[in-house]
């Protein structure tokens, strides 16, 4: 794919914050010139700063500005102060955001555009939304990367973790945050049983959107039961990472997508929940998923930080990231 400027904008300098003598923050560590040449990156950071599919859906707007406001907390932070590791230059990289317009087609199109130039030049990519209509492009990208390797079959498995299972249908023929899935599914990107439908509440979706799924083969993980289980001995982190074990044993690339509505108690997030996964759970697994060259691309979406004048939405957001992003440049 040839490399076109115009859908894609640096990030704003702003936002890489700069620490004092002896103390360097993540933003003066992270490259952000595109494409980067003589190296190798193991980790590239993306985002898609677009709510339309948000609204689509009849959420509230507010995601678009989570790329940007992610970052400001991410790159205020230090490198784990007890590892020996250090990033050497071109080792971590920010390729910047797509250019939104009024076309949600066009912006699904220069995001997967813009993750599959991530992937073919790094270990894994961290895409940030945006609402959660961007998880069809960035499967797309995974899956079209994952098919040109080398002795590769371009399997994909996928972890959702959300509440909602985002198996809606389409109106009006235009996607929005509630359709990935089923788009995915029916655009035969992913076999439905790669599919793991992670924390799902069963006051959040219809009969027929669960039956569609258990009908062709979907994973679904049911909060309550992951909580039950947890009661008995099975930590919630444990059996997401037995499904992810499960996924990399069988496909050759796999996606983590995180919603943020699956935290528990947020405000600044397109639909608010009052039960859901702690911060630490998330950050756990977001940390379990650093650690498998497998998983090439770990997604948060659906930040919307205006909805919080607290930032505490954002500052999660922003650990979860920092967890899988640690891992993965410990890893060799």
């Amino acid at each position: 794919m040839d490399f076109v400027q115009e859908f894609r904008k640096s990030i704003d300098p702003e936002l890489l914050f700069k620490g004092r003598a002896g103390d360097p923050r993540l933003g003066e560590l992270v490259a952000t010139v595109w494409p980067l040449t003589g190296a190798t990156p193991k980790v590239c950071i993306m985002g898609s700063p677009d709510d339309i599919g948000v609204q689509l859906n009849r959420g509230r707007p507010g995601a678009a500005g989570g790329p940007s406001a992610i970052r400001r907390e991410l790159y205020r932070m230090t490198l784990a102060m007890n590892k020996a590791f250090k990033v050497d230059p071109g080792v971590f990289c920010d390729a910047g955001d797509i250019i939104p317009t009024s076309d949600i087609s066009i912006n699904h199109r220069h995001a997967q555009n813009l993750c599959e130039l991530a992937l073919n030049a790094s270990r894994a990519v961290i895409a940030l939304g945006g609402g959660n209509d961007f998880s069809a492009p960035h499967a797309k990208a995974l899956r079209e990367v994952s098919a040109s390797q080398t002795e590769a079959t371009g399997t994909i498995g996928i972890i959702t973790i959300d509440p909602h299972l985002d198996v809606r249908e389409r109106e009006n023929n235009l996607p929005h945050s509630g359709t990935p899935y089923r788009d995915l599914i029916e655009g035969c990107i992913i076999d439905p049983r790669n599919l793991v439908e992670f924390g799902t509440r069963k006051n959040r979706n219809a009969a027929a959107h669960f039956n569609w799924c258990r009908e062709r083969g979907v994973v679904i993980r049911d909060y309550a039961e992951l909580r039950h289980a947890e009661r008995t001995g099975v930590r919630i982190v444990d059996a997401f990472a037995l499904d992810l074990e499960r996924l990399i044993a069988r496909c050759d690339a796999v996606m983590v997508s995180l919603d943020l509505d699956a935290c528990a108690g947020l405000t600044g997030v397109s639909a608010p929940a009052a039960l859901g996964f702690s911060p630490e759970d998330l950050c756990e697994m977001a940390a379990i998923a650093g650690r498998h060259k497998k998983v090439r691309l770990f997604e948060l979406v659906e930040c919307a930080p205006h909805l919080d004048p607290s930032g505490m939405s954002t500052k999660v957001a922003a650990e979860i990231i920092y967890a899988f992003l640690e891992q993965q440049l410990a890893v060799p």
